[in-house]
């Protein structure tokens, strides 16, 4: 009878070490949480894959960016993944990456300074979590100067002002002519559109003469800047709707330049909604109607070599939501979804080695920052949306005031 009790004794305290895993890992730091997964993940084949889609429940939530900080170092450092690409812009992410990148001593005051003005406002990743993880890159490619970890932009948020493309391209390829349009512009008043232009035909003039690699690398840099331009959405008003095609255009862009980045394993490290294989709908698209998510073009393009891991909860969330109209900002309670409760039954942690069945129709949730503004995946029984699910208890808000 002693030993029965023993065993049931062992058995309840497996199933709780079980449930808390995830929510035990995502309080750890980095380094100390790695070694974790190579215990709860199936996710052991990774010759194909060539791209993984880290999804996060909230823009304000901390425990889903502690796992997927801690899950990117585990790829990097166990899984030779070399590449982050995040949904923010590149032009404004070159002086982060070129602090990871070269020989420049590590510093804090500085490393929090890129990361405050490169993400003012973002705080998906403006947050200590984050920090963390760039930190821990820093580190990494300070000890392996010839294996080394980039981070680059894939989304067209912010237009590249014309002052942007005359500094770092004209000044640096054609100096003689930099002066000549900083005068023009100067001058004339000329508004952006025309200096654009200038640009373009500057670009242009270039392509048939001999340049340096260097330069012809500036070149090529410049005009996918210009591209950049064309694929930023007009925002006018704060409860603006924008056509379905605006967006899935948007969608394709980001995939595209995700695709580029794809010489070596890359994360794609964003939101649930942006990395799952679905359509979506969304309060801010005309007549609710579906668009593309970036990771539905990339699944199609890609196929079993995208990879995709969303977090969930299954209890409370207790997090800030930004009222635009009211200029304020609240405190709101979220409860988990019935599927996420019902799947933390058989594990905190699924995969679809050993659970596609219940994974299919699974719909990935994104907590809502702005009231009012919804955003949801729309799935169906047959293709699931994602491949891995990190299940957490409760969630909290990041540090706000970082």
């Amino acid at each position: 009878m002693k030993n029965v009790y023993v065993v049931i004794i062992l058995l309840l305290s497996f199933n709780h070490v079980n449930a808390q895993k995830i929510q035990e890992i995502a309080s750890k730091n980095i380094d100390e949480a790695i070694p974790a997964f190579e215990h709860i993940s199936q996710f052991k084949n990774t010759e194909k894959v060539k791209l993984v889609g880290l999804g996060d429940v909230g823009e304000f939530v901390k425990e889903s960016k502690r796992i997927n900080t801690a899950f990117s170092a585990y790829l990097i450092s166990e899984k030779k993944f070399r590449n982050i690409v995040l949904p923010a812009d590149d032009w404004l992410l070159r002086p982060l990456n070129s602090y990871l990148t070269t020989s420049v001593p590590a510093d804090t005051a500085k490393l929090d300074s890129l990361i405050k003005n490169t993400f003012s406002g973002i705080h998906k990743f403006r947050n200590p979590e984050f920090r963390s993880l760039m930190s821990w890159i820093k580190k990494y490619n300070s000890t392996h100067p010839k294996d080394m970890v980039n981070v680059f932009g894939v989304a067209p948020n912010a237009t590249i002002p014309p002052s942007y493309f005359l500094s770092v391209y004209v000044l640096v390829v054609d100096e003689p002519y930099s002066r000549t349009l900083s005068e023009k512009w100067s001058d004339n008043a000329t508004p952006d559109s025309a200096a654009y232009l200038d640009i373009q035909i500057w670009s242009t003039s270039l392509k048939n003469k001999k340049l340096s690699k260097l330069h012809q690398d500036l070149i090529a840099r410049c005009d996918e800047d210009l591209r950049h331009n064309k694929s930023v959405l007009k925002h006018e008003s704060i409860d603006q709707k924008f056509q379905p095609e605006l967006l899935n255009a948007r969608s394709r862009y980001m995939a595209n330049q995700i695709l580029k980045r794809l010489d070596q394993k890359t994360i794609f490290y964003s939101l649930n909604t942006d990395v799952v294989k679905a359509d979506l709908t969304s309060s801010f698209v005309l007549n609710n109607h579906p668009y593309f998510s970036v990771g539905k073009y990339l699944a199609e393009d890609l196929k079993e070599n995208y990879y995709v891991f969303a977090t969930d909860f299954t209890g409370i969330a207790k997090l800030p939501v930004v009222d635009l109209l009211a200029r304020n900002t609240g405190v709101e309670t979220f409860d988990g979804s019935a599927q996420a409760k019902a799947l933390s039954k058989k594990n905190d942690y699924l995969d679809r080695e050993s659970d596609m069945d219940i994974l299919k129709g699974y719909q990935p949730v994104l907590l809502p920052y702005l009231k009012g503004q919804q955003t949801d995946v729309m799935t169906d029984r047959n293709t699931p949306a994602v491949d891995g699910l990190f299940l957490f208890s409760n969630l909290s808000e990041i540090n706000l005031a970082y």
